[in-house]
């Protein structure tokens, strides 16, 4: 699992007062997005100090910046949290890169994780997709880097 996690893309300012226009398909975006939250930004560590959400996208001010001439360089820069600083137990879906897909033999590896108005899709390196659902997934034994599924041996071509 790795340490530092992407989380967003700040795509703009928004307004005058320094808040960040941030685009985020992250699956944990509560925990990502919390005031006090250390974040990173060209790997130099900032503080989230006041957040909101318009629209589909979050507003955000950090190191309590409230001046747009202080916040342009930000612009088109990814965001990124350490794992620690989530207070988060378990796995996140881009934890799932590299696990074998198992139904009665292997099907092939996670080589990556796709997201669509439906939910996740697990895309394995014999071009083939499987729905992270129910239906799809049996099980995920994290430490032995498997996942379990059924149904899947009908979505290969």
């Amino acid at each position: 699992m790795k340490n530092k996690i992407y989380i967003g893309y700040i795509c703009n300012t928004f307004g005058i007062k320094g808040e960040l226009k941030v685009i985020s398909e992250f699956e944990k975006i509560d925990l990502a997005f919390k005031v006090n939250n250390k974040i990173l930004i060209d790997n130099e560590e900032h503080i989230i100090t006041n957040i909101r959400k318009h629209q589909n996208k979050i507003l955000m001010t950090i190191d309590s910046l409230h001046n747009i001439n202080d916040v342009l360089k930000y612009i088109n820069k990814e965001i990124y949290i350490l794992r620690n600083n989530l207070n988060f137990e378990g796995y996140l879906m881009q934890d799932l890169i590299g696990f074998k897909i198992i139904e009665d033999k292997e099907l092939g590896i996670v080589k990556n994780i796709l997201i669509n108005k439906a939910g996740y899709l697990l895309e394995i390196n014999r071009n083939f997709y499987i729905p992270f659902n129910n239906y799809f997934i049996k099980e995920v034994k994290i430490e032995d880097k498997i996942i379990i599924v059924k149904n899947a041996k009908e979505l290969r071509l």
